[in-house]
């Protein structure tokens, strides 16, 4: 593997390490993966644990 090579995974390998640490980071702090409220969303019980939903019904 040559320098040039290692040096551009090393960038690669950085993004996701990144992108991973912020996805975590906003679903510990309660915030959507998608941007928009669960209301119209199919897949709230998959994202946010429907969590907002039983809030809405309480």
């Amino acid at each position: 593997m040559t320098w040039g090579t290692a040096a551009v995974l090393a960038v690669i390998a950085a993004a996701v390490i990144a992108a991973v640490v912020k996805i975590v980071r906003d679903k510990k702090a309660g915030k959507s993966s998608c941007g928009c409220d669960c209301s119209s969303c199919g897949a709230c019980s998959s994202c946010c644990g429907g969590e907002k939903d039983k809030k809405k019904e309480s």
